[in-house]
């Protein structure tokens, strides 16, 4: 007969880390959220922390990992794809508005703030999908579907810098509706 799988006493610690440290992030600056504090909110000794992570930084990557996972997904048909396809740009940017609704503390701080906590995750997530985007701009450009205009790269960043600038004011339906008219008319015309 097959077990059930349940979620183990470590599993539920490590949650509850993870889960108060997106409750600090709400209210407190990264710079001030210490271990002291994520192990109290989980319910652990700052020892028992250390079982789980072995660091506040790592915490904090966690967090982000699993956000830019979900955003990378929504975006995949869109980076995928070629020519103006407004159905899954919408859609991608409707999943990041979602998540910047959820997570905005944390994204703040993360990819505005200039925070050196998350200066690793920057380079690496925010490079990775900035190199991304400029690649589907290129191709459409070379398959004669978006318009002429700055090196890819150079618009990439402009486009994307204006999504997080944007979402985290205001993760709107409407956001959404508006960055997708921008980006569409800066491609494609």
């Amino acid at each position: 007969m097959a077990r059930r799988k349940t979620a183990t006493k470590g599993d539920i610690r490590e949650q509850a880390i993870l889960n108060t440290a997106r409750e600090l992030l709400g209210s407190v600056p990264v710079g001030q959220i210490t271990i002291d504090m994520l192990a109290a909110g989980a319910g652990i000794s700052r020892s028992g922390f250390y079982f789980y992570f072995d660091s506040k930084t790592a915490v904090l990557e966690a967090l982000l990992d699993d956000v830019a996972e979900e955003m990378g997904a929504a975006a995949r048909r869109w980076l995928d794809g070629s020519g103006d396809d407004p159905d899954a740009l919408r859609e991608a940017l409707a999943v990041s508005a979602r998540l910047w609704r959820e997570h905005g503390p944390l994204l703040r701080q993360a990819l505005l703030a200039e925070d050196p906590e998350f200066a690793e995750f920057r380079e690496h997530v925010v490079r990775g999908y900035l190199n991304q985007v400029a690649a589907r701009i290129a191709r459409d450009r070379s398959e004669g579907d978006a318009l002429p205009g700055p090196a890819p790269e150079r618009l990439a960043q402009a486009l994307v810098r204006m999504k997080f600038a944007v979402f985290a004011a205001d993760p709107s339906d409407e956001a959404v509706d508006t960055l997708c008219a921008v980006v569409r008319r800066s491609l494609y015309g």
